[in-house]
């Protein structure tokens, strides 16, 4: 009985471990006009050359600076959604324990080659001087490029937008995370963001992994919601676990208490 108990057991853990999995590993099928195909694991180019505020070349790898890189896609002249997602990382920023500049970088790249060096000074200016809490001018860079260079940085994180009839953009919104070689971590939705989504997407992008960690206890108590791209509590998976721990424990004390009994029997033959 105890074999069978201990089988049973070890396949539920391990299906327990690996459904959930599954689900994290999922990707986007297609490649539509306007959206985001998620490229979980793949590696970007992080020689690819932008104009920083000042109008000098710099590199993604620069930027990084050895450090995880959140990529910010969008347009210093877009009429709406674009200042929510900046304001959406100023404030987030202020809120993290994780220090800017130290732990992680912050790259807003335009996707409209007609931009400048002059706007993305502007639209730094303004968001940097609304933060609380002070930002190192190498922790967020507002760059610009050429139409060539960010197309190739938007085919390869899967960014896909396209220019309307009005000369302006539809696009899709998301932080994408980085780690310091480039392997795509994690894809965040959205226009504000909420520190524990962002803190544990920059440890992803630090561990250069793009599943969570199995053996973390924030990512047992944490679950990745696919479609939502954040982390909520995952009650059902603490239950699970309680009772995996609970059966284990239980299993371990029959054995012992089993054991027992036949030592005192022998030693009271």
């Amino acid at each position: 009985m105890t074999k069978i108990l201990k089988t049973v057991l070890i396949l539920a853990a391990i299906g327990f471990i690996v459904n959930p999995a599954k689900s994290l590993f999922a990707e986007d099928v297609g490649h539509p006009n306007v959206g985001i195909v998620q490229q979980l694991g793949k590696t970007i180019d992080m020689n690819l050359t932008f104009k920083d505020e000042q109008g000098n070349p710099i590199t993604l790898a620069q930027i990084s600076d050895g450090k995880p890189l959140i990529i910010d896609l969008g347009y210093y002249t877009c009429p709406g959604i674009c200042d929510r997602v900046f304001g959406g990382i100023q404030q987030v920023v202020e809120k993290m324990k994780d220090m800017p500049g130290k732990d992680y970088r912050i790259a807003t790249i335009s996707f409209d080659p007609n931009d400048t060096p002059k706007r993305a000074r502007q639209k730094k200016e303004e968001y940097v001087r609304m933060a609380r809490r002070p930002i190192p001018a190498d922790a967020w860079r507002f760059l610009t490029g050429d139409s060539v260079t960010i197309h190739k940085l938007t085919n390869e994180v899967g960014f896909y937008f396209m220019r309307d009839d009005r000369d302006m953009f539809t696009h899709p919104t998301a932080l994408i995370f980085v780690s310091k070689e480039g392997k795509i971590a994690r894809y965040i939705y959205g226009t504000t963001f909420t520190p524990i989504d962002v803190q544990m997407a920059i440890m992803e992008a630090a561990n250069n992994s793009f599943a969570p960690i199995i053996g973390s206890v924030l990512k047992v108590c944490f679950s990745y919601d696919a479609a939502g791209s954040g982390y909520s509590f995952d009650a059902l998976s603490v239950v699970g676990w309680g009772t995996t721990i609970f059966m284990l424990a239980f299993i371990i004390f029959l054995m012992t208490t089993k054991r027992l009994k036949k030592a005192k029997a022998k030693g009271g033959n």
